[in-house]
């Protein structure tokens, strides 16, 4: 896969990806989810978008934070571990969306009532999602959330603990 980056210093990464669908085929596309910078319910309709044009060739990068200065500037005012209550909170109603779902959901960061995706991705039940953190809160989004865990470039026996400690959380979510 192809991780398409982001930030305010980038391009707009969906947009990005759009504009590589007619000139590629099978390379997949890691495209950030960033759960800070919108509701769920319009980036499920833009994720089954992009995963028919692409021939379920989407992957997602699970961005909850970043640099809390440029966070700022978006609009983004929650602290980091709030942050991840937020996006833990997007996910699960991002997640049923596209798994045909009709959402009623009301929780602390977030709020839909009769919330439903109309097109559905062509990866079953929604296109894999990535994500990389190191903090305790990131770790637990990781264990109930996604699909493949990322890290930095770090000693072998750091990754080894890190990825240790997300399959321990997720084996309490029973994933």
């Amino acid at each position: 896969g192809l991780l398409i980056p982001t930030g305010s210093a980038c391009l707009d990464p969906w947009v990005v990806a759009a504009s590589l669908i007619p000139v590629t085929q099978r390379i997949k596309l890691l495209v950030a989810l960033r759960t800070s910078l919108g509701g769920p319910a319009p980036s499920a309709r833009q994720a089954a978008t992009l995963d028919q044009a692409l021939h379920g060739r989407l992957l997602l990068n699970v961005v909850p934070g970043g640099d809390a200065a440029e966070l700022a500037a978006d609009g983004v005012q929650l602290g980091h571990d709030e942050r991840y209550a937020a996006a833990d909170e997007y996910l699960q109603i991002w997640k049923k969306l596209l798994s045909g779902e009709t959402v009623d959901f009301q929780g602390k960061y977030l709020s839909v009532t009769q919330s439903r995706n109309y097109h559905a991705p062509v990866q079953k039940p929604w296109p894999p999602l990535y994500f990389g953190g190191s903090s305790e809160a990131a770790h637990e989004l990781a264990a109930r959330h996604v699909d493949a865990y990322l890290t930095w470039g770090e000693p072998p026996a750091a990754v080894a603990s890190k990825i240790a400690d997300v399959r321990a959380r997720a084996a309490k979510h029973h994933r």
